[in-house]
């Protein structure tokens, strides 16, 4: 059993150290990149040239702007909610808003209840000009297709 437990230990280890990244040579050809060469191609130098301090400095920065990026996200969909919410009615509150209104119109009709009978008042200053008969008579005597009909 410790044999088998101790090659399993040398084969994890021989593995673990032959998967380790090695430095690749990249090529430039033209306005794309390769790790096999072309005519004409670029030798490209990838080292990342950052100190250990610059790398951890970037990394907590893009940290930050995780956290940043992600309260700002909750931000607007507790605000979508809110104007959604704000926005749409429940159905008690439109059939509410539905009385209401028919209520309103009744009132207003009851209000603007016209007189049951007509009611002509006339000023006694002013005296209206009255034909007489005998006037139409005349003229229907001097003109006899202007008649009555």
């Amino acid at each position: 059993m410790q044999i088998v437990t101790l090659n399993a230990i040398v084969l994890i280890a021989i593995y673990a150290l032959s998967t380790g990244a090695t430095a690749q040579i990249t090529y430039k050809c033209g306005d794309s990149y390769s790790q096999t060469p072309c005519p004409g191609a670029v030798v490209i130098d990838i080292a990342d040239d950052r100190t250990a301090e610059q790398k951890l400095q970037a990394d907590l920065a893009t940290g930050r702007d995780a956290r940043i990026a992600e309260a700002m996200r909750k931000a607007r969909l507790d605000q979508e909610k809110r104007d959604l919410a704000a926005n749409t009615s429940s159905p008690k509150k439109v059939k509410l808003e539905k009385h209401k209104k028919v209520a309103s119109k009744l009132l207003s009709l009851k209000r603007k209840k016209q007189p049951d009978h007509l009611v002509v008042k006339m000023s006694a200053n002013k005296k209206q000009p009255q034909s007489s008969k005998k006037s139409l008579l005349k003229k229907a005597r001097t003109n006899p297709d202007s008649g009555p009909g």
